[in-house]
């Protein structure tokens, strides 16, 4: 080998650096928002269920009471419940 072909590997080399480095730091980018967008949907999930979990207790509470059902007056509360 040459001179000039140990230069031109070298360039070469050095380039292959530079877009090896810079497709490391898009890399880097991507991970740091595919996290940052999952933390944000599990927020916006825990939230809208701490917001909704009240409503959710209620309605469940009123269809297990529906089994307790036995007579007409036992239907109207029920419903007078359930309008609440």
């Amino acid at each position: 080998m040459n001179e000039y072909e140990i230069k031109e590997i070298l360039k070469k080399q050095e380039e292959t650096l530079v877009l090896v480095q810079k497709l490391w730091r898009a890399e880097k980018w991507h991970r740091f928002w595919m996290i940052f967008r999952y933390v944000v949907y599990l927020g916006v999930i825990l939230g809208t269920f701490y917001f909704l979990n009240p409503y959710i207790e209620k309605y469940i509470s009123l269809f297990q009471n529906v089994g307790d059902i036995n007579n007409p007056q036992e239907l109207q509360k029920f419903l007078q419940q359930f309008q609440k």
